[in-house]
C-alpha cells in the first residue's frame, strides 16, 4: 500500500520536504498545520518509507 493511500497528510509532508525542498517551518505554513505536527509527520513518513525500502 502506498504512503499516500494510508497516510495522505504524511505524503504531502514528504512532497513538500523532499521534492519541493521546503523547511519544516515552510511546510507547516504551506499545509496550514502546526510545526510540531509536521515534524512528527516527517519522522513517521521517513520511518514508513525506510521500512519499505529495506531488503
Amino acid at each position: 500500500m502506498a504512503l499516500a493511500e494510508r497516510h495522505p497528510v504524511q505524503a504531502r509532508v514528504v512532497e513538500c520536504r523532499f521534492f519541493a525542498g521546503l523547511t519544516e517551518a515552510e511546510t507547516a505554513e504551506a499545509l496550514g498545520r502546526p510545526l510540531r505536527s509536521v515534524q512528527r509527520d516527517w519522522q513517521h513518513a521517513r520511518s514508513w518509507l525506510a521500512r519499505r525500502l529495506e531488503p
